[in-house]
Formats: C-alpha cells, structure tokens, sequence
C-alpha cells in the first residue's frame, strides 16, 4: 500500500500554564492509507510541528517533512526506515524534524500494524508482551505538606515506585531536603523513589554534588536529568564523584545522542520518548544498545495513553527493562484522547495492548472538542 494522506490535529486546554506538563496540548497524527487509519502524536509545540511538516523548502536538507512521507510504499518495517531515512537526510537542517516524524513515524507504524493485523511490537519482532513495573509520576507540591499527601495517596494507589519532578526541586538547599523528607516519608521505606529535576542545574556539577547526600539519604533510585542531555562529560563526572544512579535522555533526538549518553554520560537508566528520538524503531535500537552495555532502557512520556502504548512498544517483549513511566496527573485533553486506557494489575504492572496497532482507540469526539484552528498561508496561498 502507499500513503495516500495525513491529517495534524491541533489540540489544546482552554489555557496552558506555565508549568511542566506535557499533557496541556497535543498534536495527533492521522495517516490514511488502503482503507485504512493509522494514529500517532508528536511531543511537543504543536504549532512548530505544523510549520516543519508543510514550510516551503529552503534548500535541499530543509524540506516540509510532508514531502518526503506522502505517496511512499508502506508494505513491510523496511520501508518505514527507508522513510525515517528520507526524511532525516531531506529536512536535517532543521531542528523540529525528530519531534514531527516521531508522532509520524508512530502513526505509520499503527497503519502497517493493522494492515498486518498485529501489534506494533510483533512488528518490530518481540514475540510477546512482558509487564513493566509502572512508576507513578507526579511533580513535586508547591509545599512538602503537599508533596507528603501526593506520596501518601500514590501509595494508597498500589504503586511500587513513584517519580517525583520538577516545581521549584534544585533551587533550594533546605526546601529540597524537606521535599525528599515529605516524600520518603508519604511513600514509607519499601517504595522505589525517583527524582527528577529537569535539567534544572545545566552544566553545574556542584550544585547536584551539594545535594548527593541528602538524595542518598532519601534512598532515591535514580537523579533524573541533573543536566542538559548533551553534557556527557557532567554526568560521566557527577558519576564518579556520587554513588547515585544517573537517569536522563527524554530530550536526545537521535538514536546517535542517546547511545553518546550511555557510552560517554555514565547513566544507568536511559529514558526514551517515541514522540521525540525519532519513534517507535528509534527506540528499540536505543534499548538493544543499552541492554548491551547494562544499562536500562526506560519509557518516557508525559502526554497521553495513545503516547503512553506507543513508548512501550520500542522495549515490549524486553525481559532485562522492567520500569516504565506512568503519568499520574494529566490534563483531561491527554486522557480524553484516546476512548480506552492502560491500566496497572494488582502488581502495579502494566503491559503493552495485545490489540492490533498500538491497541488504543481515538476518541474523535476529543479532536474537535479541544482543536485550535490552525491556517498557514504565504502570499495569500493556504499551505495548511
């Protein structure tokens, strides 16, 4: 078959806050193709995926990603990494492609799958679906009283291992000791905790050294992103000076930037986005590398259940990464997505949808209800 159409949905919350959360608008990628619909989302700034997937071209390496998709043969997974290819040689110079073709890339693959009436992970040659501890995750409370409740209500919830992130976390010596406190105490001694701080400290290894003892103190599994994802020489030094975990690669682009995190930052959890890395086959890669350097691959995302199936697919028939990421605090555009959900057992596992495709299902009413209404025109001609 070829691929004959592709739709970009534009959703949004009546109003986004200045906070860090994924799941306040969305952009959702339909493809059409031999009677069939295959769905996907691309992470973030939705409108700059827009620009990217239609702008006129500026030279050869800064083609609309558009161009390099529609009318392609889609019959096996090879031609799908002849278009990710494509697609990164025509529109390299410019710097939103990975995001565009990710939530793309995610769509063509649900479209193969249910040509092939299988789920993406048979796809990719897992030849079945193995549990993953899901780790709740929350963003730190504007108090420690708030973050103590959060805890304790994540471990009323069942889970096993919560993530706190985010907030105000790295600005303050005292305050982020009465967080980590707050949370160690809400989750009691036999909880994973993990901690996320967003990249908050940039290059600067001693504002994370100034903070290693009080995170270790808390028994903290991970130090999520202590430093921008290309600062491998500050995470490989902030590895050898601490005896925490390092964790990080949401924001790595490429399958090339997330094997130099490994091979050069020392982490040893590297977390992958399937709406950012480049999609689904991008994230397998990266997890078979990590595996091979005893590392852990886990699932990224912060946006809805439809990105949430789609992130566990690159890593489902893994028996050697056991964790995956489990937003706990979405907007209702993130939940109302998608008409069924991924929910966790008595174990606190979940598992990747047995379903065809990516096993989730639209729910198109959600794609009017929260549409920004987008219009590109240039000399009065509509592009988009």
């Amino acid at each position: 078959m070829k691929i004959e159409n592709i739709e970009l949905y534009y959703l949004s919350m009546p109003e986004v806050l200045d906070e860090a959360d994924g799941s306040q608008d969305a952009l959702i990628v339909k493809v059409e193709g031999a009677g069939l619909v295959g769905w996907g989302e691309c992470e973030a700034s939705p409108l700059t995926s827009i620009a990217n997937f239609v702008c006129p071209k500026s030279h050869s390496a800064a083609n609309p990603v558009r161009d390099s998709i529609i009318n392609q043969e889609l019959n096996n997974l090879e031609d799908v990494k002849k278009i990710s290819r494509k697609v990164k040689l025509r529109s390299l110079m410019i710097a939103q492609t990975p995001h565009t073709f990710s939530g793309i890339e995610v769509a063509i693959l649900d479209l193969l799958a249910k040509k092939e009436q299988c789920p993406i992970y048979e796809l990719l040659g897992y030849k079945k679906s193995t549990p993953k501890l899901a780790y709740a995750s929350v963003l730190f409370g504007n108090t420690p009283e708030e973050t103590l409740n959060i805890a304790k209500k994540m471990r009323q919830k069942n889970f096993k291992a919560v993530k706190f992130g985010w907030q105000n976390f790295g600005l303050n010596l005292n305050s982020d000791k009465e967080h980590l406190i707050a949370a160690r105490e809400g989750l009691d001694s036999d909880l994973m905790l993990m901690v996320d701080v967003g990249a908050i400290w940039g290059n600067n290894i001693n504002e994370a050294l100034k903070r290693d003892n009080m995170l270790t103190e808390a028994k903290v599994t991970w130090l999520e992103e202590p430093f921008y994802s290309d600062a491998f020489y500050e995470y490989s030094e902030l590895a050898k000076q601490s005896s925490l975990s390092l964790a990080g690669g949401e924001s790595c682009h490429s399958v090339e930037s997330a094997k130099n995190l490994i091979r050069y930052g020392n982490v040893k959890y590297i977390q992958i986005d399937a709406g950012i890395a480049g999609g689904i086959i991008a994230g397998k890669e990266i997890c078979e590398f990590a595996e091979s350097m005893n590392v852990q691959y886990v699932n990224h995302t912060f946006t809805s259940h439809l990105q949430l199936s789609a992130s566990l697919q690159a890593y489902a028939g893994s028996v050697k990464s056991t964790l995956s990421e489990y937003p706990m605090q979405l907007k209702s555009l993130a939940w109302d997505i998608t008409k069924n959900h991924i929910l966790k057992d008595d174990n606190g596992c979940i598992t990747t949808p047995l379903e065809v495709g990516h096993g989730m299902t639209i729910n198109e009413k959600a794609l009017v209800q929260y549409n920004m209404d987008v219009e590109i025109l240039i000399n009065s001609k509509k592009i988009f």
